[in-house]
């Protein structure tokens, strides 16, 4: 499943949670179908970073390195 599909799925599961009364069991597997996404999604951006470069003011390129947590 691409990124794109990923993030409309997850607005899917949302919503659902949201407009319906659903059984705890049915919240418990959307939930957990969820982080599993959001884990994935995470794990996508992270490596996407890593292959980001920063166009210099000189006009050249280099990696892009994020900035510290403070």
């Amino acid at each position: 499943m691409e990124y794109s599909q990923k993030i409309a799925r997850l607005e899917e599961i949302l919503g659902s949670m949201e407009r319906n009364v659903l059984p705890l069991e049915k919240v418990l597997e959307l939930y957990q179908e969820g982080q599993k996404i959001v884990a994935e999604c995470r794990d996508f951006l992270t490596k996407a970073e890593g292959t980001i470069k920063k166009l210099e003011d000189d006009g050249t390129l280099s990696d892009f390195e994020p900035k510290e947590d403070a």
